[in-house]
This record gives C-alpha cells, sequence and structure tokens, in this order.
C-alpha cells in the first residue's frame, strides 16, 4: 500500500462530476487500499477518489473511534435512495481544504444503494455522523464541494486562502 497524494482545491477534478466504474478489478481495489492509507494518514474520516486524482464514484469511510475499533467502509456508484425530512447541522472539514471548517445542514440519516469491493450490490441506513460523511463524500462525486453551501464571499475568502495555501506548498517542494 502507498499513501497518495491529496488534491487541494481550486482544482478543476473536485469540480467534475465522476465516471461510474464498470469493473471492481485489482487497480480498483489497489485504489480503495491506497485511499484508505492515505485517509488515515491524514486523520480524515472519508476520501473520495477525486481527493487522489481519481475521477471514479469510490469512495472510503471509518467514522469509528480509531482507539478503540476501527470500521473501515467502501462505497462503488453510490446513489442516494431515500433521505431523512429531518435535517442536522454538523460543523464539516475536507481533506482538500484544509484547517477550513463548516456548518453544513444535512439529511440526518439515508438509505444508499451502492456496490462493495466484492461486487455485490448493497443497501444501507446511515445515520448521525455517517450520514453527513456518506453525503459530503457523495457531494464530491458529483462535483459539490462543501464551500458550495456557503455564501459566495465566503466561498470566495476560502478559495484565495486556498490559492496562497497551494503556492506555499509548491515553494516548500
Amino acid at each position: 500500500m502507498s499513501i497518495l497524494n491529496l488534491v487541494y482545491a481550486p482544482s478543476k477534478i473536485l469540480e467534475k462530476k465522476t465516471e461510474e466504474v464498470k469493473f471492481i478489478d485489482k487497480s480498483v481495489k489497489s485504489l480503495v487500499n491506497n485511499m484508505f492509507e492515505t485517509m488515515y494518514k491524514y486523520n480524515g474520516v472519508g476520501l473520495a477518489a477525486p481527493q487522489v486524482n481519481q475521477s471514479l464514484q469510490v469512495f472510503v469511510m471509518d467514522c469509528s473511534n480509531k482507539d478503540t475499533e476501527y470500521n473501515p467502509t467502501v462505497l462503488i456508484n453510490p446513489k442516494i435512495i431515500k433521505q431523512s425530512n429531518t435535517y442536522k447541522e454538523y460543523e464539516e472539514g475536507c481533506l482538500s481544504f484544509p484547517d477550513h471548517f463548516i456548518k453544513v445542514s444535512r439529511p440526518e440519516s439515508l438509505n444508499v444503494n451502492f456496490i462493495d469491493l466484492d461486487g455485490n450490490k448493497k443497501e444501507k441506513f446511515f445515520n448521525g455522523f455517517e450520514a453527513v460523511c456518506v453525503q459530503h463524500e457523495i457531494d464530491h462525486l458529483l462535483g459539490t464541494l462543501f464551500t458550495s453551501y456557503l455564501s459566495r464571499l465566503k466561498r470566495q475568502i476560502i478559495l484565495k486562502k486556498m490559492q496562497k495555501f497551494k503556492k506555499n506548498l509548491n515553494k516548500s517542494i
């Protein structure tokens, strides 16, 4: 396994709708393993393929307390089929926006159809923090960033900060 390079905003791949996975082969399994390794290295709870420069409908997540147990979850070609009418606001972070946290209101629970890493079609119910994570990562697969939930002015401020972050990152390499 290896650590993949994170894609930081602003970036075209983060704003693009991803491609459906047609076959789960060695390359997809390797990508998933490397995505978990990368997510854990950067202390994330979720990571979508576009965040590691892959335009595929794949994301990994682990919302567990990693001090006591792990709960790695892979969703391929996920589709929200039902969501609650009850919304809850959570403060979200994103590995593509280091040190930025945004309050986003999302449905409190949802049902999702997806394919697992063995190619099995599944449906799963998510609620609370896991539901937030799933929605955040599905947004990535649709080319929607969590900054989309902000006013235009706040979004522009964060993007300017991210441009400066990327500029400084490139200087240090």
